[in-house]
């Protein structure tokens, strides 16, 4: 009996233990369903939330593309205008001893060249940011003015230097100080070192800027006031963030100006001078002189733009060149002159009514009459898309506008004069040899 009930008890408790490990595995079953409902769930409210912002996300991309087109619309169609205005300042300096002006006239040129250098700083600062979201690209290398490049910079900075109390000595005009380099980002470097030393500037001083050329390099030294104890370590004003300016503020580093000029072919350095101050020393290649010969002054050149005030500037600038200069308003009608005359080189604006540049240099270079003839492109388009999709054209030279007249004399003599002539632009924006 004992033995019986022992084993009705074993059975009655493995019973019971199987019962209860069945119970424990339809809890767990339920739960586990239960979570799996959950995870179910907040993985759909997850996912639909992720596509959520994924869809806002595209959206302001899209309305950010919108407002970048915009800006870089507004910004070429301003730099047309700027052209003329700025074109015609140049020629007025350049032809002062033949039709000297009076000092009113004098004072009131130099004001407009101001004036347009504002502007123009306002539209490269719009260019730039929009510019920023893109892939980077090569500029498109021409002979620049340096003092002329350092001038306008100057002028486009004289409100916030006179509102600072500080006074900026941009160098006077002197002969044999061309680069060669991208005139948009020739320009930002040298807005960062001119910012950067109105920075650190107290009120009353004055940031001296001197121009000098030996053998084939163009210097220039700019005298910050910022003390020169920032120079304990040779990259130190190279950094991101460079200690407080004049006014407390924290002040950024010129290390993107320095990387700027290594991509120039050139260099930039700091150093000390005799009083504390900190000297940056920009050096970059000099530009080829200009060459005069008969090659450049029988030529024949067509100019194809719609816009009359360019043409009109275009015509002035050709007299004083020797040049015969042919106009055509559209692009059909540039290909039957371009067919008819047989032009020594064509300067060919981008945006035409018809039909853009680029669809005239295609049909330039199908036809063989034409195929031979060198095209420089003359443009209000200088976004890095842009800059890419005119080298990929193959154009002989590729202009932005606002036109600087000595860079595109440069650009006619390369073309024009045997031996200078070097066919296009490699990838990097550089003529080839």
């Amino acid at each position: 009996m004992l033995v019986l009930s022992l084993a009705l008890a074993g059975t009655c408790a493995g019973v019971w233990l199987w019962l209860s490990a069945q119970a424990s595995v339809v809890r767990l079953a339920q739960r586990n369903d239960q979570i799996e409902r959950q995870t179910a769930q907040r993985t759909d409210a997850l996912r639909a939330a992720l596509d959520g912002a994924e869809a806002e996300v595209r959206r302001l991309g899209v309305e950010a593309g919108v407002k970048g087109e915009v800006i870089q619309a507004l910004a070429r169609e301003l730099r047309t205008p700027l052209t003329t205005v700025m074109g015609f300042t140049q020629l007025l300096q350049a032809n002062v001893d033949a039709e000297r002006l009076t000092p009113r006239q004098a004072q009131g040129l130099r004001q407009i060249e101001a004036a347009a250098a504002v502007l123009l700083a306002l539209i490269e600062e719009a260019d730039g940011f929009v510019a920023s979201g893109q892939p980077a690209t090569a500029g498109a290398a021409q002979r620049v003015d340096l003092r002329l490049a350092l001038r306008q910079v100057c002028d486009g900075l004289d409100p916030q230097a006179r509102a600072a109390g500080v006074t900026l000595a941009c160098p006077p005009a002197a002969s044999g100080l061309g680069v060669t380099a991208d005139p948009g980002q020739m320009r930002a470097l040298l807005r960062r070192l001119v910012e950067n030393a109105l920075r650190h500037a107290r009120s009353g001083q004055t940031v001296e800027m001197t121009l000098t050329r030996q053998d084939q390099r163009v210097s220039l030294s700019l005298h910050d006031p910022g003390p020169a104890a920032r120079l304990d370590r040779a990259d130190r004003p190279f950094e991101p963030l460079d200690g407080v300016d004049a006014r407390g503020g924290t002040t950024l580093g010129v290390g993107a100006s320095q990387r700027l000029a290594e991509r120039m072919g050139g260099v930039l350095s700091a150093a000390a001078d005799a009083w504390g101050a900190t000297v940056f020393t920009l050096t970059l290649p000099a530009a080829t002189g200009l060459v005069s010969g008969p090659g450049l002054g029988q030529a024949v050149v067509l100019y194809v733009e719609d816009n009359p005030a360019n043409v009109a500037l275009m015509r002035h600038a050709a007299g004083g060149l020797g040049l015969t200069l042919h106009a055509a308003a559209t692009g059909a009608e540039g290909l039957e002159l371009a067919r008819a005359l047989r032009p020594d080189v064509i300067l060919l604006d981008i945006g035409l009514p018809d039909m853009d540049g680029y669809a005239v240099k295609a049909r330039l270079d199908a036809d063989p009459a034409t195929r031979d003839v060198p095209v420089i492109a003359l443009t209000a388009a200088t976004s890095p898309r842009d800059l890419r999709r005119g080298r990929a054209a193959g154009f002989d030279a590729y202009l932005t506008k606002p036109l600087d007249l000595t860079a595109l004399a440069a650009a006619l003599n390369d073309v024009l004069i045997p031996g200078l002539a070097g066919g296009g632009l490699d990838a990097e924006g550089r003529r080839r040899a």
